[in-house]
């Protein structure tokens, strides 16, 4: 039998819609961070949340828009909390420390990316582009923002600036635990995620040419070794 039709828990019912759906996106989402988007199977996700594989039908017209739902998402907490005020500097950088917070904390998040990363076609959307334009358009106004004020100096185009901020972030939770392993290194562990937000602030202030943030400062010299 195709393993995409398995079922292979038993089905319980259900009487809250809401809670279902969200059900059955934690579950995808484990399962496209584990296996990707084509190797996923509608039939796997339904057994591990109890279902019958109709039952996603209901929800989510086809995989692809389950897909898009999962992204949507994982990436809607860190877009809420993208910071709204103090200068320019101040919320580049809380945002930037927020978003390897958030990785830490969703690893499936950074497995996401890498996969979408590696099967983007030329001239073709991918779901990521079209879920996460809200938080790049948002770090896209702000350093415009800091351009016209003063604030930035920028080396490189913003488009560059912050595809080497995303990159940074997902390959180090993707690398550092075998680039590491004469001494294992836990990306997750307290220490780590501060020595890892100096460093991507530190290429931040290069890149765009600007002093560190006040605020961050003291962060900046518990991290410096």
């Amino acid at each position: 039998m195709h393993r995409g039709l398995e079922i292979t828990s038993p089905v319980r019912r259900r009487s809250n819609g809401i809670r279902t759906r969200a059900e059955i996106i934690a579950a995808a989402e484990r399962h496209f961070a584990s296996s990707g988007f084509r190797d996923t199977y509608l039939g796997d996700i339904a057994a591990e949340v109890g279902i019958r594989r109709a039952s996603i039908s209901y929800h989510f017209s086809s995989k692809l828009e389950l897909y898009t739902a999962v992204l949507e998402t994982v990436f809607a907490g860190w877009a809420e909390d993208l910071p709204g005020g103090g200068t320019a500097a101040h919320r580049l950088e809380t945002a930037m420390t927020g978003w390897i917070d958030f990785v830490a904390q969703r690893p499936s998040a950074a497995r996401l990316i890498l996969r979408e990363s590696v099967n983007a076609q030329p001239g073709k959307i991918a779901a990521f582009l079209s879920t996460g334009s809200v938080p790049v358009e948002w770090f896209e106004a702000l350093i415009a923002e800091g351009v016209t004020s003063g604030e930035f100096h920028p080396k490189i185009e913003t488009q560059r600036f912050l595809s080497l901020m995303c990159a940074i972030t997902v390959a180090h939770f993707a690398a550092i635990p075998w680039l590491s392993r004469r001494v294992p290194v836990d990306p997750c562990d307290r220490e780590e995620l501060e020595k890892h937000k100096l460093e991507i602030l530190l290429v931040a202030r290069t890149m765009l040419g600007y002093e560190r943030s006040e605020r961050h400062a003291d962060a900046s010299t518990r991290c410096a070794p």
